[in-house]
């Protein structure tokens, strides 16, 4: 018997299963919101169909570029 080959997909045969898209460079940070400002994002996510985090991402991303000096 040889030796199966692995594949180089991750997850499972269901449709959305295994690893998703990551960002290059990215790095870690944890925040802690109050609870009503968490419901809010976790809703607005749920609405876009986007995970919290891309939610917290974009509105970081508009910050920044609202805010920038130079």
């Amino acid at each position: 018997m040889t030796a199966r080959k692995r594949s180089k997909v991750h997850g499972g045969v269901r449709s959305g299963a295994g690893r998703k898209g990551f960002i290059k460079d990215a790095y870690r940070l944890s925040v802690n919101f109050p609870g009503t400002d968490f419901d809010a994002l976790e809703q607005l996510a749920e609405e876009r169909g986007a995970s919290i985090a891309a939610v917290v991402r974009e509105a970081v991303r508009a910050y920044l570029e609202k805010n920038r000096r130079g």
